[in-house]
């Protein structure tokens, strides 16, 4: 049976999970808004299905973007797949569809649940060829949005065959304006009538921004002949076409199968997803594991991808599409043609429901590779998303999961302290927090005096100080970042192997704080996320925790000198006896409130001197609070 382990590093997104047992047969299939919430669910029950979970040995999953098209794609996996312990009517109720009969004179656009026979879904797709556009979970949905679009397309809405067309006058409905009255020649011709059709073809399709304008227009011309009723009705078709644009890909009705390809580099780890779609529906997906160079482009792994797996792939779907495009995509297309009896084509698309497709192809490709990476290098959570996108996006290997922060605090050159803190997987760990006195640098340089800490930091080689970090940041610009690389570089030519080369290949970046620019070794440039951007904000997290430590630090440090100077001020009060009365009433308050008597009561303190300290003490007192009430 599956391990809670397993089930604990499963995604918390919707999507579809596939329950296997140790043979690799499909026992069930499930839909879920959170996968892994949903999974353990499952063996959390006492009472379900006992003789099935103890076969599960693996669960695999499809990520998708929301609930319902996680519906869709589990109701096209369920029959596929037949899992024996799914719950499957025998009427096999299909989701209703809306079928633009091209194949027609006149054609119509209706409601159907009945789609066309495998012979006719690959068959090569033409303007006379029906469409068919869905599916919709909720019939309601379907005849909302086909009343809108009756309302939007006068397409006529009248059973009579083509054919049998042939009227003396138009019905109710051309006089009512919802139908161009195919019906009658003088009326509205067939080329006019098809234009309409194509237009209503177009439409769902995705393209709705010639339709909204001239909606839009039409609305404008309404309202300024005053004709507010028939104004409102163009608005409310405007408001229609902004909920018909929420198209779902999942289970698209088109004739051309389509493999969908997406590749994720996580350190040193690469993975391909691909999703396959066969006679208009979603039938499965893989992930495959590259051997491949840190440095290696994503265009490159598609196009080596594509070339080792198409040729010992049982089938080669009409069209590859891929989340960027690979190098000789033209001659691969040229390559896998010839290999079959039709063209093949390898492109990227740029918008419509297949971008849609491979964002969550991208998705699931992003996930497993995570969690290769967790397995191979030993971590025991799931990484962080801000780690994982980090790591992604500055190309840094390996993955960012402990970072290191720097920063300098000092008061006009007094007291300069620096601090280091540590992220571990997006997260704080104060124990392994450190603070440093500058000793070397002359206060107010805080180059030299990041220069000193970094030193000072790499210096230690003991595992007590922790591990060494996979990022450092550096509070500043890329001068304080020149300052830390120089220092960091150092220390390493006099360290040993192989802690020399693990201190050599530990990157740095910086931070500004005006910009929020990120500065990297030998690049002029800086790089500027979005404000959104996860990685980003982990970065501003751990530079804001190292100058809140660091100043913490300042402040401590001249609260106490200050108290120290201010005792050291008294006559006849040396550092010995300053030392002794500290120690007995732990602060310059404490003496304060001591009367003369307890204050002589130290040993080396006279009662005149203990007379002497304790007037000065509650003067200096006193004059504190009133300049703190001021």
């Amino acid at each position: 049976m599956i391990s809670p382990e397993d089930i604990a590093h499963l995604p918390e997104q919707p999507g579809v999970y596939l329950m296997s047992n140790a043979e690799g047969r499909i026992l069930y299939i499930g839909k879920a808004v959170n996968i892994r919430s949903r999974v353990q669910s499952h063996f959390a029950s006492s009472n379900t299905f006992k003789s099935f979970y103890p076969q599960v040995a693996t669960v695999d999953f499809l990520v998708t973007d929301n609930e319902v098209d996680a519906l869709l794609l589990e109701n096209s996996l369920v029959k596929e797949k037949q899992p024996p312990y799914n719950v499957r009517l025998k009427d096999d109720k299909r989701f209703p569809y809306l079928k633009l009969s091209l194949d027609e004179k006149f054609p119509q656009l209706y409601l159907t649940r009945t789609l066309p026979k495998k012979s006719e879904v690959t068959k090569k797709r033409d303007k006379t060829n029906p469409r068919y556009f869905g599916p919709y979970v909720h019939v309601h949905e379907a005849r909302k949005t086909l009343q809108t679009l009756q309302e939007i397309f006068p397409l006529r809405s009248c059973r009579i065959p083509s054919k049998d067309l042939k009227l003396d006058r138009p019905c109710l409905e051309f006089e009512m304006h919802q139908c161009l009255a195919p019906c009658v020649a003088s009326e509205c011709g067939e080329e006019e009538y098809r234009e309409l059709a194509l237009k209503v073809e177009k439409f769902l399709e995705g393209d709705h921004k010639e339709v909204r304008e001239d909606l839009e227009a039409k609305m404008a011309a309404a309202a300024e002949n005053l004709a507010f009723e028939k104004a409102a009705i163009y608005r409310d078709a405007i408001e229609a076409l902004g909920s018909l644009k929420q198209r779902q890909a999942i289970d698209l009705l088109q004739e051309d199968s389509e493999d969908y390809l997406a590749a994720s580099q996580l350190g040193d780890i690469t993975c391909v997803a691909v999703i396959r779609r066969r006679g208009g529906a979603i039938r499965g997906s893989q992930h495959y594991f590259l051997e491949v160079e840190t440095e290696t482009s994503v265009k490159e792994v598609l196009s080596a991808f594509i070339e080792q797996h198409y040729s010992v792939a049982p089938e080669i779907p009409r069209r590859i599409l891929c989340t960027e495009l690979p190098y000789s995509h033209e001659v691969l297309s040229k390559w896998l043609t010839s290999q079959t009896s039709k063209r093949i084509d390898v492109k990227q698309p740029h918008r419509g429901p297949r971008l849609k497709m491979l964002d969550m192809a991208q998705q699931n490709a992003e996930f497993h590779a995570a969690e290769q990476y967790r397995k191979t290098h030993g971590n025991k959570r799931r990484l962080h998303p801000a780690v994982l996108r980090l790591g992604v996006d500055l190309k840094l290997n390996p993955m960012p999961v402990r970072i290191e922060g720097f920063d300098i605090s000092h008061h006009r050159g007094e007291e300069p302290v620096a601090s280091m803190v540590v992220f571990e997987n997006g997260l704080v760990k104060k124990s392994d927090y450190r603070k440093f006195k500058i000793k070397s640098a002359r206060g107010g340089d805080d180059f030299r005096s990041m220069e000193e800490v970094i030193g000072r930091r790499f210096l230690h080689t003991e595992e007590s100080f922790g591990r060494l970090p996979d990022l450092v940041l550096i509070d500043g610009g890329p001068v304080q970042l020149e300052f830390a690389l120089l220092a960091k570089n150092r220390i390493a030519e006099n360290l040993e192997e192989p802690y020399r080369s693990q201190v050599e290949n530990i990157p740095m970046v910086s931070l500004a704080k005006r910009e929020e620019e990120i500065f990297l070794p030998e690049q002029s440039e800086p790089v500027v996320f979005d404000d959104r951007h996860e990685g980003r904000r982990l970065l501003q997290q751990v530079r804001d925790e190292s100058h809140r430590f660091a100043i913490g630090f300042h402040r401590k440090r001249k609260g106490g000198k200050r108290q120290t100077s201010q005792l050291e001020s008294i006559p006849g009060v040396g550092p010995a006896r300053m030392e002794k009365l500290l120690i007995r009433f732990r602060s310059m308050e404490g003496v304060a409130q001591a009367s003369p008597e307890e204050i002589a009561e130290t040993p080396g303190i006279t009662a005149d001197l203990a007379e002497a300290i304790s007037k000065h003490c509650r003067e200096m007192l006193q004059s504190s609070g009133a300049t703190e009430g001021a």
